[in-house]
């Protein structure tokens, strides 16, 4: 009766191994972002499209403004937020902040000259005071690495100008969400005390480019925000093309867990997710290695047969 090689075995027995944890890991990878809250929200892509010029909002001082008059024949990025979120929105506003501060050192990445910023609040709650008191405090973070203080106030001037914080009707944010492809979920519930309500946001991260006339021109998805990739799509955007989809496998969403859980705090989902992929795969990558080390080392055995 023929009877297999040690080393055979083993290397069989590994590939046992790593098979069960191949099939976790595309499992796990397929039920990301498949719950009912984050089917509920998600970024199409409407590359091409033209914005709803005649939707009416208020801007950081209380003006009425009208969509179209954000347009000054320049970019406009465009960031769907809510201003009292303390998590996904301040990581992706944070993220902003940075970069802006950073590129001001090579002079690209302007805001007020490059490019217009508008960030829109999704909470139909939430006011122009509220807005007002979230414009101060970006500025107060946001300091240009610039050479002299002369150059950074006007910097910060010309950034200011051209930096604006909405709020507006439901009506009006839908559709200025439902132009770009963004899709959240609101509702209300009471909050734990029975006596209040409680507004309960669920939505992913992004931004979006606008050619000068308002035509959806590239997308980062994501709380990420990388100069290079925020400079292509600027360019593009300033010379009126449009670019390609952007990744969203870095889809990141803000969850508000509702209050009757016992839980009222804003929390993030996918994380524990991700981990748990990322984990199989270091242990799949564990097993791989094992085995190439195992076959090297038989190799330089002979085989794995002893001499004797």
């Amino acid at each position: 009766m023929k009877t297999e090689r040690p080393e055979v075995k083993k290397n069989k027995n590994m590939w046992m191994a790593l098979w069960p944890l191949l099939f976790l890991v595309l499992a796990f990878s397929a039920g990301v972002g498949q719950s009912p809250l984050t089917r509920s929200m998600g970024i199409t892509q409407h590359l091409g499209d033209t914005i709803p010029k005649d939707l009416m909002f208020k801007d950081e001082t209380g003006k009425d403004v009208r969509l179209g008059e954000m347009l000054h024949g320049k970019p406009v990025l465009v960031v769907p937020i809510f201003y009292s979120c303390k998590t996904g929105c301040a990581i992706l506003t944070d993220s902003i902040v940075k970069t802006l501060a950073k590129a001001a050192s090579k002079d690209v990445l302007m805001p007020g000259r490059d490019f217009d910023v508008l960030m829109y609040s999704i909470d139909p709650v939430e006011d122009s005071e509220l807005a007002h008191v979230k414009k101060a405090e970006i500025f107060g973070l946001l300091t240009p690495k610039l050479s002299s203080k002369d150059k950074i106030a006007g910097w910060r001037a010309t950034a200011e100008s051209g930096w604006h914080l909405l709020t507006g009707s439901k009506e009006s944010i839908l559709g200025l969400s439902n132009a770009i492809g963004f899709k959240y979920n609101y509702r209300t519930v009471p909050d734990l005390d029975q006596k209040t309500k409680l507004n309960l946001i669920n939505h992913a991260t992004c931004t979006v480019f606008l050619t000068p006339e308002g035509r959806i021109s590239g997308y980062t998805i994501g709380t990420g925000f990388q100069t290079k990739e925020v400079e292509a799509n600027q360019l593009l955007a300033k010379n009126g093309k449009i670019g390609k989809h952007a990744d969203q496998s870095l889809m990141f969403g803000c969850i508000m867990v509702d209050p009757a859980t016992g839980q009222n705090r804003l929390v993030i989902e996918n994380v524990w997710k991700l981990g748990g992929v990322l984990t199989l795969l270091v242990l799949a990558a564990s097993i791989v290695s094992m085995f190439i080390k195992n076959n090297r080392e038989n190799s330089v055995s002979g085989g794995g047969l002893s001499v004797r």
